[in-house]
């Protein structure tokens, strides 16, 4: 030890290993360079003297230390903080020194004073010390470079202030230090080596997974799947052999596998407002957006209600559960009627289900099914958006309850896909759970709060809550939150369930094609949500084109335009509220939301423009976060502020909730360092211009992508200024007999748009013919045959656009031309008269007139056609008429064309033919012969194996008189009846005839 500096003795903690070793938790700080990695469990913090060199006078009073903020280890949860004291440079670099000269350690804990830049990051990773993951409080993991580390350059960045080596115990979830493994992640046991357990194991980042795999049968372990998205593995190994195992350098965590995922178990389609969307004027079905429904099982494709919309990708069986999530998300309720139709009758789904690996049942959670389904989903069959209506069900299965709250492996792959580990940014939705259905894990002591369980606590996907459809009121399952880091679940809420009527969400059903079953659960109340996002894409298409929009942006549309439920402002057992989509709908096409991205330190401008008399000022911030380590409890990485300011400079500040009194309600008194999405809300704000900032508070992992949006309007930055005038626009072209139709793409901030008209192409002198908050527009006020100019304006708070460019358009006065090559039938048919004439261009459908002398005045409709021929049964034998042929189309119906006479000939069907024989025994083939009718001019020869002629089929037909059957099983005697038949009709069977035919060479 170096006489240079002063002892504190700080005294220590414990806590126990997997396998029932004690390791102390102490307060330290640098070490002597000759200690080994581990000696920072010595329990001493070396205080160094900047006034005596040589050390401090024993006899003098020493000053309070600075210490740094602890770093909130998931294995000290319930522990006293363990601080530390910043490290003077040439402490950091010895101790980085003396790291480094052990072969077996390349992965450290660095700690700053302050939130680290990208520069600083380059810098460092020049100099050899690369950060990895976050551990909050502006510590990372980091690896030394292979080459050695550039002490000079270290030395040169004064915020580092902390090195130290890895703990074993910091790389173990808290059920892992005890001396027995969860009871849920036993998979088998040995004589030799004890319980097996199932594990998730992650690697630091820059350790290859092929490397970390080779790692794990060192210590009896076997690889089960890969989790590349997250550079991780399932493994099983001997629960003995766990420490062993997180002690080796490559390794950053290791945690028991989640219990086996199971499934959380037309009214509230009215509540979300899915019945409005779906009908005029929005007229949005879902239509061009694909779902995937991932489940405990899979849908009933050929259910009606699919339609051939959905498809099954897995082999992992038919459940009841997931063809209900299905059909709540796009049934078309075509065995109803369309009473139990889903949210997006018109999306197509892609379904599958947990599913077990070939190398044996997994009785917990694989993320590698998941990871696996979400990859095809996305690369091969394109979906867009996802369901999950599954999860751990810890409270009803006896489960540690400790998991409830969790932020792990599975939390950390889903939040990756929805940043778009797999190839783009991913929408998902999730379910909240139903843990409230016992009282078993209200452990913390705060009743049903506390009780969302993972995977529902990653941070990215949209978790929802559930609600009774016919009030909204809370149903008595539903998870409530914080997660253990006190973030607010679920995001949202919606219909679940029902308190009156049939008592739940009636939706599709496995027993049959038409089968529908009554169920509640947040598993209803996220395809309820889902289903919806999907109507709100499919508008977001059509009103933007582009790209689709972030989880992020889907988050704050449903967030900011949610039924406020519970106490004011958002809380952790309604979320936002309950979900509205029609005005997340008409929010949308307002153009006031923005996607954009901060790094750290930065700060992206907006403003919002009040007008007098405005009533609420509303702005909401949602960003998909880099997946949190799961090593410690905060899991928020990159930490965005939203500053809202009043025109006089006084900052609103939004939303936050107390995790020590969950079921208090929000203020807005202080900054949000919890959550990743954030809303500033006002009544009566002043008038003015209002700034809005995105601030990068803390962006250890950035730049990071953010959403936006604000009510009543929002503008990038400076002064509030009209939105631009709309482009694209269309008028329509002879579409219509009646109206014109008028389209244009949106322009960003406006909230309503003019249309104005001219018969001539002059702006100057047109007139203002209406309004609409969206394209298109429909001008029912022309006259058909006369061309128009049309211009669109785009309005907001800030003013009125310029006209956009124009464009001509008419409305159609044109009708189809008379039919040509009208032709009648002369005592072709006995039964009719056959009509027939040539198509006409822009015909819809034809109608056929009728008389008994060649006048058309005095002529008859006797039907319509929507092609030639058209038959005529009701003509009477011998009878000469006349005929002729309109066509119609959509703006009116031609002129008579020329006509044609044509009558029905007299007469009868043959009578049945006779003497009918079958050879029997000629080879190869049976030859039916019979004596002709007079009067046929065709027979059907029909066949039997017994003397029936009921039983018959026809099987071929002669205009002569006899008929060779080649098709009859050799050795198998027939029946054979034949038919005599023409224009008239067809006769009776005849007398019948047995033959058969023998093989020859």
């Amino acid at each position: 030890m170096s006489t240079r500096k002063a002892r504190i003795t700080i005294g220590c903690l414990t806590s126990v290993l997997a396998g029932g070793s004690l390791l102390a938790l102490t307060l330290r700080s640098a070490s002597a360079q000759s200690q080994p990695p581990d000696a920072a469990d010595e329990g001493i913090l070396y205080a160094p003297s900047a006034d005596d060199p040589a050390g401090a006078d024993p006899t003098e009073a020493a000053p309070d230390p600075v210490v740094l903020p602890p770093i909130q280890w998931r294995s000290s949860v319930g522990l006293e903080p363990r601080p530390a004291m910043p490290m003077p440079p040439d402490d950091v670099v010895a101790e980085l020194d003396r790291l480094a000269q052990h072969p077996d350690v390349r992965h450290v804990v660095v700690q700053f004073d302050s939130p680290v830049t990208e520069g600083q990051r380059q810098a460092l990773a020049q100099a050899g010390l690369t950060l990895l993951a976050y551990l909050g409080e502006n510590a990372f993991f980091a690896a030394f470079s292979a080459n050695g580390v550039d002490t000079d350059a270290v030395r040169a960045d004064r915020a580092l202030v902390l090195v130290e080596p890895i703990r074993t115990d910091w790389k173990l979830h808290p059920l892992l230090l005890g001396p027995q493994p969860p009871e849920h992640a036993v998979v088998g046991a040995t004589w030799e080596r004890g319980p097996i357990v199932a594990a998730y194991i992650l690697f630091h980042p820059d350790v290859a997974l092929d490397d970390g795999a080779a790692i794990v049968p060192l210590h009896g372990g076997v690889v089960r799947d890969w989790l590349e998205t997250v550079n991780g593995l399932v493994i099983e190994l001997p629960a003995a052999s766990v420490a062993s195992l997180a002690a080796d350098d490559s390794v950053q965590w290791i945690e028991p596998a989640l219990p086996r995922f199971s499934e959380w178990n037309d009214s509230n389609r009215a509540r979300i407002g899915a019945n409005t969307a779906q009908a005029a004027p929005y007229n949005l079905t879902g239509a061009g957006v694909t779902v995937l429904v991932y489940d405990g099982g899979t849908a009933r494709a050929t259910h009606q209600d699919f339609g051939g919309r959905l498809f099954v990708r897995d082999s992992s069986g038919l459940s009841g559960h997931a063809t209900h999530v299905s059909g709540t998300v796009g049934g078309s309720g075509a065995a109803s009627g369309g009473l139990r139709r889903g949210m997006a009758p018109g999306v197509t789904i892609q379904s599958y289900g947990f599913q077990y690996d070939g190398t044996g049942i997994f009785l917990y959670n694989n993320p590698g099914d998941l990871q696996a389904d979400y990859n095809q989903a996305i690369n091969t069959f394109g979906a867009d958006i996802s369901n999950n209506s599954i999860g751990t069900n810890t409270e009803t299965n006896g489960f540690d309850c400790s998991i409830q709250g969790d932020y792990g492996v599975t939390d950390q792959l889903i939040d990756n896909i929805v940043r778009g580990s797999l190839g783009a940014p991913f929408r998902i939705v999730w379910a909240d759970g139903n843990e409230r259905q016992g009282s078993r894990c209200d452990v913390e002591g705060f009743g049903d709060y506390y009780s969302t369980a993972p995977p529902a606590t990653a941070k990215n996907h949209i978790t929802v809550g559930a609600l009774n459809s016919n009030n909204d009121t809370m149903t008595s399952f539903s998870s409530w939150g914080p997660t253990d880091d006190g973030r607010m679940k679920p995001d949202v809420s919606s219909a679940g369930c029902q308190s009156d009527g049939d008592f739940g969400v009636t939706s599709c059903y496995s027993g049959s094609d038409t089968q529908y079953a009554s169920l509640c659960g947040t598993s209803m109340a996220s395809p309820t949500v889902c289903g919806a996002s999907a109507l709100l894409m499919q508008d977001h298409r059509a009103q933007f084109g582009g790209a689709d929009m972030r989880n992020s942006t889907l988050k704050i549309l449903l967030a900011h335009t949610a039924v406020d439920l519970g106490n004011a402002g958002p809380d952790y057992q309604f979320g936002y509220g309950s979900v509205r989509i029609v005005p997340a709908i008409d929010f949308m096409r307002t153009g006031n939301f923005q996607e954009n991205s901060v790094g750290q330190g930065g700060t992206v401008s907006y403003t919002v423009s009040v007008a007098a008399g405005t009533s609420q000022l509303k702005v909401t911030l949602a960003w998909d976060d880099y997946p949190g380590t799961p090593n410690v409890v905060p899991s928020l990485i990159n930490d965005l502020d939203v500053v809202v300011r009043d025109p006089g400079g006084t900052q609103a500040f939004p939303w936050t909730l107390n995790p020590s009194s969950p079921g208090s309600a929000a203020v807005r008194t202080t900054r949000n360092s919890r959550d990743n999405i954030e809303q500033v809300l006002l009544s009566n704000p002043v008038a003015g211009t209002w700034t809005v900032d995105v601030v990068g508070f803390n962006v250890p992992q950035g730049p990071q992508p953010f959403s936006i949006c604000a009510s009543p309007n929002l503008s990038t930055g400076g002064p509030c200024n009209p939105p631009a005038a709309p482009t694209g626009v269309v008028a329509s072209d002879g579409t219509s007999c009646t109206a014109v139709t008028v389209s244009w793409n949106a322009s960003a901030g406006a909230s309503s748009y003019e249309i104005w008209r001219n018969t001539v192409n002059d702006g100057g002198t047109a007139t203002q013919i209406g309004t609409d908050t969206a394209s298109p527009f429909t001008d029912g006020t022309v006259t058909p045959g006369t061309t128009y100019f049309y211009w669109v304006t785009a309005t907001s708070s800030c003013g009125t656009s310029a006209l956009s460019a124009s464009d001509s358009g008419f409305a159609d006065n044109s009708v189809p031309a008379a039919p040509t090559g009208v032709t009648a039938s002369d005592g072709a048919f006995c039964d009719r008269v056959q009509v027939t004439w040539n198509a006409v261009s822009g015909a819809t459908g034809y109608q056929i007139w009728r008389n008994t002398v060649n006048n058309s005045a005095t002529a008859t409709q006797i039907g319509t056609a929507a092609a030639s021929p058209f038959d005529d049964t009701t003509a009477v034998a011998g009878t000469t008429y006349f005929y002729w042929v309109r066509a119609t189309g959509a703006c009116g119906t031609s002129a008579f064309s020329a006509s044609d006479s044509g009558s029905r000939a007299s007469g009868s069907a043959p009578s049945a033919p006779s003497r009918v024989k079958a050879t029997d025994g000629q080879c190869n083939v049976t030859t039916v012969t019979w004596r002709g009718v007079s009067g046929a001019t065709s027979y059907e020869v029909w066949r039997a194996t017994s003397n029936n002629s009921a039983q018959g089929v026809l099987i071929g037909t002669s205009t002569t008189t006899s008929f060779q059957d080649t098709t009859g099983a050799f050795g198998q005697f027939y029946w054979y009846w034949v038919k005599a038949r023409n224009a008239c009709g067809t006769s009776g069977f005849s007398n019948g005839n047995r033959g058969h035919r023998v093989s020859c060479p």
